[in-house]
Parts: C-alpha cells; sequence; structure tokens
C-alpha cells in the first residue's frame, strides 16, 4: 500500500463514526484504531474477522426500564459507520445478506460497504428481526445514514 492511500484511510477513519478498520492488502496490514474523545463514551472492543476489514455499526444502548412509554419505537437503527457506496450482498452474483423478516444474530454480516476500493463488512450489534431495509443497493451513503431498522429479538 503507499502513503496516500494509507493517509486517506486514516481520514476516512477520522471522519466516521468507526472506532477501528482492520485491512490487509497484498500481505500487508493496516489497523488502524480511533481514540475516543473525551466526552464520547469508549467504544466497545470487538474481535476482528477472518479475511478482509470488518466494521461494527455502533447501536442505541439498552433502555432498562420496565416498559417503553406507550407509541415509542424501541426498534435498532443501524447506521452506515462511513460514507460508501451499500450493497446487500457480499458479491453481485450472490443473494442478499439479510431480508425484511429474517431474523440476525449479534455479530452476523448484514451488508458491505465500500470505501476507496476497500469492501467493509458491517454487522448487526445485537439479535433481532430485519424490519426495513432503508438504502438501496448500489446506492452512495453518508456516514450516519441509517441503514436497516432492526426489531428486538422478540419481535415479529
Amino acid at each position: 500500500m503507499d502513503l496516500p492511500k494509507i493517509e486517506q484511510l486514516v481520514d476516512l477513519v477520522a471522519r466516521s463514526s468507526i472506532a477501528e478498520l482492520d485491512l490487509t492488502q497484498d500481505g500487508t496490514r493496516i489497523r488502524i484504531l480511533k481514540r475516543p474523545s473525551a466526552e464520547a463514551p469508549p467504544a466497545p472492543a470487538h474481535p476482528a474477522s477472518g479475511s478482509g476489514a470488518h466494521a461494527l455499526a455502533p447501536a442505541p444502548a439498552p433502555n432498562h426500564q420496565d416498559s417503553p412509554p406507550s407509541g415509542v419505537s424501541t426498534d435498532i437503527v443501524v447506521p452506515a459507520p462511513m460514507h460508501g457506496v451499500f450493497y446487500r450482498s457480499a458479491a453481485p452474483d450472490e443473494p442478499p445478506l439479510v431480508e425484511v423478516g429474517a431474523r440476525i444474530e449479534a455479530g452476523q454480516k448484514i451488508c458491505v460497504i465500500e470505501a476507496m476500493k476497500t469492501f467493509i463488512d458491517i454487522a448487526a450489534e445485537a439479535p433481532g428481526v430485519v424490519l426495513a431495509v432503508l438504502a438501496e443497493n448500489g446506492d452512495e451513503i453518508a456516514a450516519g445514514q441509517a441503514l436497516f431498522r432492526i426489531g428486538h429479538a422478540g419481535s415479529s
């Protein structure tokens, strides 16, 4: 990898909400960790996936009240951790990784984002049911843009 590409990756991580980027290309491994700012809560540690880069979108902290007020949604919205191109499948000839109505597990890959010719797996933070896919395959997306709406595991 050349220095300008590494600088672009550092800038990409700095501008996004991801805490870590781990990339191996042509036998060279680059790992970029973002230090949390003083006002931000520390990012959770996540094991890296077996191959390629892996990023986990942060999920909202669970609400520990007995029950949510009526009319308040407890769905989880999965935001894009960075700017890039959204893909629902791992490869062009493969089916989407998840469909509306599918039950998913924490850590399950739910989409891929291409940023600077690097494909980054996005995984679910918590188990649940996919209620909506909020981006179209091949769309250019912005950091923080809602990608999925996930109902809690007990949802139907």
